[in-house]
């Protein structure tokens, strides 16, 4: 297969899997809206005055910490689109797919396909002439 063709479908490929990243992502706030339910005073005035605000707290600042790792990724997938296409950064193209390999199965499959095309020699020499 031609290298341009396989860096534009890893490019498409990256900008897909970091839209479905940040679109996931945002599943995420539900768990942010759970921890702010059990931690409101509705719920409070309902169990008598039970405290579960911890649990609340707990469960809305996992979320917040959970939703800003998966966006992280998300839009580095999304640069590593927009690097990929304009042949540039190839190290950061290797280490974002470097970090796809811990989200399986998608991440895993596209992390095994960057690395494998990024370090084939005939795509190393494309990032150091600028593309047009």
């Amino acid at each position: 297969m031609d290298p341009n063709a396989r860096l534009r479908t890893l490019s498409v490929l990256h900008y897909a899997y970091g839209a479905f990243v940040c679109f996931s992502g945002l599943l995420l706030l539900g768990l942010v809206a759970i921890g702010h339910f059990l931690g409101s005073d509705l719920l409070a005035d309902r169990t008598d005055g039970e405290a579960v605000g911890w649990a609340g707290t707990l469960l809305s600042t996992l979320g917040w910490i959970l939703f800003a790792l998966v966006e992280t990724v998300g839009v580095l997938n999304l640069l590593a689109g927009g690097w990929l296409a304009r042949r540039t950064n190839r190290t950061a193209c290797m280490v974002v797919a470097a970090f796809d390999l811990l989200n399986l199965p998608l991440g895993l499959l596209l992390g095994v396909f960057t690395l494998i095309t990024l370090n084939d020699e005939r795509i190393a020499p494309l990032f150091q002439v600028p593309y047009r």
